[in-house]
């Protein structure tokens, strides 16, 4: 019984996943749809073709055991995010008025206040696993990414910004020369809300950018983000290298 069970079991959860990524095709499509015809199409393209490259990751990597309450949470952070960076594309592209920086001001409101509620559903539901923290950090880097060329793009800061976007895609590039930086790390809160802050400092900037455009106070203020990040990684490089020895 054991033996016949189990596919079943596995073609159910294939079909848990393809459903709700079917399911999340619809307010893709009408958001698009909108966003192009309120904003600009290559703000709608992009935003799609994120999502489809999202889909596709996630119908990779989660099929064999199909996604569970909290991965829809961060699976709806997702598509925010998907959304983010069409508007950072237009803002790169052509500049985005005020009112497409508003609405950035707010979806990346609301994805970083669901950063807080998809890792509790897990715990509370007793569901946490390797696939959902992984879905909750790459959502929470590529936010980090699309805020920052938005900020750096619409003028609020230098192009130096980026790098907080950029500095773990950089660590993990590094990781795949030297082995040691593949040491697993030990969970530390304040790591998260280093990576919580960059993203409240990223946004606080767009919306001093939206009041009063280049402002020293959203440069201190990133600057004071970003070095806390640069001494999370590198503290946590030196306890990687010192493991290894």
């Amino acid at each position: 019984m054991e033996t016949l069970a189990t596919p079943l079991l596995v073609t159910s959860r294939r079909s848990n996943t393809d459903y709700w990524l079917l399911a999340a095709c619809g307010p893709v499509a009408l958001g698009a749809l909108l966003v192009g015809w309120w904003l600009s199409w290559l703000s709608a393209s992009t935003a799609t073709f994120c999502f489809l490259l999202l889909a596709a990751l996630v119908a990779k990597y989660s099929r064999s055991r199909g996604l569970r309450v909290a991965d829809l949470v961060t699976l709806t952070r997702g598509l925010g995010v998907c959304f983010l960076a069409g508007f950072a594309l237009q803002a790169l592209a052509s500049g985005l008025a005020k009112n497409g920086v508003l609405t950035m001001i707010i979806m990346g409101t609301l994805c970083l206040t669901l950063d807080g509620v998809d890792g509790r559903v897990a715990r509370a539901r007793q569901e946490p696993t390797r696939f959902g923290a992984r879905f909750d950090v790459e959502t929470d880097a590529a936010m980090l990414v699309v805020l920052s060329v938005a900020v750096a793009a619409l003028g609020v800061a230098g192009w130096w910004v980026v790098a907080i976007g950029a500095i773990r895609y950089g660590y993990v590039a590094t990781s795949l020369l030297v082995p040691a930086l593949r040491t697993p790390l030990p969970y530390r809160y304040s790591a998260k809300v280093i990576a919580v802050a960059q993203a409240v400092a990223l946004l606080a900037a767009l919306a001093f950018g939206l009041a009063q455009g280049h402002h020293w106070i959203a440069t201190v203020v990133l600057l004071a983000a970003f070095s806390s990040l640069c001494w999370s990684f590198g503290r946590d490089v030196i306890w990687q290298l010192r493991t290894a020895l």
